[in-house]
């Protein structure tokens, strides 16, 4: 239990890290640090309050808990990671097709 905690601790900070580094707009190496937080930041204030905070990372807990057990297994968080990777393939494909597709209209004409 202290090692997925642990875990948990360790991913939140690396993603409270990643938000604090860039600023609102997710200007930076990371525009996904701005995505994140915009979606805390719930009233649209430029601010994430301690309620927004709370409420999004335990709806983000609740996401990991995918047996719905209170607690998130070391296999939940992989499963996790892996998803998010596959997404992230996903959109890099979807991404390389639309370039080849814009290359090809402007080849035709």
């Amino acid at each position: 239990m202290k090692k997925i905690l642990s875990l948990f601790l360790c991913f939140t900070f690396l993603v409270t890290a990643s938000v604090i580094a860039h600023d609102h707009e997710g200007k930076g190496k990371h525009p996904m640090a701005g995505e994140h937080f915009k979606k805390m930041d719930t009233n649209d204030d430029k601010k994430v309050s301690k309620e927004e905070w709370q409420k999004f990372h335990d709806g983000f807990f609740q996401e990991l808990d995918k047996d719905g057990d209170g607690s998130v297994s070391l296999e939940e968080l992989k499963e996790k990671r892996m998803d998010q990777k596959e997404k992230m393939k996903d959109k890099a494909k979807e991404k390389k097709k639309q370039g080849k597709e814009k290359d090809q209209s402007k080849d035709s004409e």
